[in-house]
């Protein structure tokens, strides 16, 4: 199965949206985001180790389960604005926001950090923390405890146990770490192969440290879904690579988080939703198992709890594009539109390319060739080599009976060599031509490529046609059974 995958992220670190809506939003103090700590160190190229720093705070903050933590892809959003807290506030529907800054100067490291009531903008509590490198981790524990107290949260053992467990006590393998990871995040095959290099350091360094290992895996799957290196080599590291990490440390969320993508990956159904659910378990701030619980959802034929499980993932991740997107469309394909126009009118300056998508969908659901036109074109325009606005454009080309152009939409979407996967695309603009037969040859390859996207095979109401044919439940059977729904 295939569900939006991290390159799909917009990479934007400058764009910053404007506030959601007009009306007040409500201001729930325990609803808190870390924005991205400012550098200060007389190196510029320590800035992944302050990028760093926000993501780990974060993390310790999840662990406080009275808090809702935004995640990282929505907050890294305002590294540099000038925005006020009130104003971010706002965007982000939440009432507290907690700033500061990182200065890392040889082995030792000096973090501010400051509590701020978003409504109010009246500074909570503040700090300054000055401090040897290998005790930063002490650090994030004082803050996420401290942050606590100041919203009257009382911390039970297990979360205070949780917030004083040390990653690694290895300094160079912890900076390693962090170095990977915002490679990790660039999403090209050289940045993630960069990263892999520096992950297994990291190991070297210390072959107890479970995170590096959870992010070995992370560069295997990435390289075998982007099709760099082969699947099944690819997903054998992966597993190898999670299961040590979870034998290190059983608790961790990001293993069974990752591991949970592998499963999805692999179509296996019962495996996804045990190891997202585990992830959630121990940390219900991850918004990532929210989204492949929705699609395990869809395929089971559940759509109204697709809508509940993306609408959590989007709570938590606001300003990531995916999660928009996909809370959209399954508004959209759940006969909710209304609320997908509501949303898409709100989120156009905040994620364009995904909204003209879905703005795309809505129109050519409609039969209006000429409001599709107008927003594939400015999708086009932000995306022009993405294969997911690609077959839009040859879709609109079928309808109007330019088989040429659909033609060659195909042809551009082979070209751009995204896998499996790209079969889905392909068999979209057959559909649109009226040619079943390839339209199901093309799902058929998807579907021994592990690529099928479920939720749009069965929900979104370009496909009807399809699915009123005979072979579409021999389809349905066969992914239901590569699944392990279905014997």
């Amino acid at each position: 199965m295939r569900a939006l995958q991290p390159a799909d992220l917009a990479r934007s670190k400058s764009f910053i949206p404007p506030a959601f809506s007009t009306a007040r939003p409500t201001f729930d103090k325990t609803r808190v985001a870390v924005l991205p700590l400012k550098n200060m160190s007389p190196d510029p190229n320590d800035e992944y180790f302050a990028d760093g720093m926000t993501e780990e705070l974060i993390t310790s903050l999840s662990g406080v389960r009275q808090l809702t933590v935004i995640a990282r892809t929505s907050v890294m959003r305002y590294k540099g604005s000038e925005k006020s807290a009130s104003d971010v506030g706002k965007e982000l529907n939440v009432g507290s926001l907690i700033e500061g800054s990182v200065r890392k100067a040889g082995n030792k490291v000096r973090i501010t950090a400051q509590l701020i009531d978003a409504v109010t903008e009246g500074h909570l509590w503040a700090q300054n923390y000055d401090r040897q490198l290998d005790d930063v981790f002490a650090i994030q524990s004082e803050i996420a405890e401290k942050v606590a107290e100041e919203l009257r949260i009382r911390l039970v053992d297990s979360e205070k146990k949780t917030l004083e467990k040390k990653p690694t006590e290895n300094t160079d393998a912890y900076s390693n770490f962090l170095r990977a990871r915002e490679l990790l995040r660039e999403d090209t095959e050289a940045s993630v192969r960069q990263a892999l290099n520096l992950f297994e350091k990291a190991i070297e360094d210390d072959p107890k440290f479970a995170k590096a290992y959870v992010g070995v895996a992370q560069c295997h799957q990435f390289l075998s879904t982007g099709g760099y290196e082969p699947w099944d080599v690819s997903i054998s590291t992966a597993k190898t690579s999670l299961d040590r990490a979870i034998n290190l440390d059983p608790n961790l969320p990001e293993a069974h988080a990752s591991l949970a993508y592998l499963h999805f990956n692999e179509d296996d159904v019962r495996g996804t939703e045990s190891e997202a659910r585990r992830a959630l378990e121990l940390n219900p701030n991850l918004p990532d198992p929210y989204n492949w619980l929705a699609e395990v959802a869809a395929l089971k034929g559940n759509p109204e709890e697709t809508v509940r499980l993306n609408k959590a993932a989007y709570r938590l991740d606001p300003i990531r594009p995916s999660s928009i997107f996909s809370v959209g469309t399954a508004y959209l394909w759940t006969g909710r539109e209304q609320e997908a126009l509501e949303l898409w009118k709100k989120t156009e300056r905040l994620a364009p390319a995904y909204t003209y998508r879905g703005m795309t969908d809505y129109y050519l659901t409609k039969r209006d060739l000429e409001r599709a036109r107008e927003f594939y074109a400015k999708a086009e325009k932000l995306e022009p080599t993405n294969p997911r606005i690609t077959w839009m454009g040859g879709f609109i080309a079928a309808m109007e009976g330019d088989r040429e152009k659909a033609q060659l939409a195909i042809k551009r979407i082979e070209s751009a060599k995204v896998g499996p996967v790209g079969f889905n695309f392909i068999a979209y603009i057959y559909h649109a031509l009226g040619d079943l037969d390839s339209y199901f040859e093309c799902m058929s390859k998807a579907l021994e490529g592990h690529s099928v996207i479920p939720t749009t095979l069965m929900y979104s109401p370009l496909f009807a046609k399809a699915r009123a044919d005979p072979r579409y439940p021999e389809l349905v059977e066969r992914l239901r059974k590569q699944c392990g729904l279905a014997k």
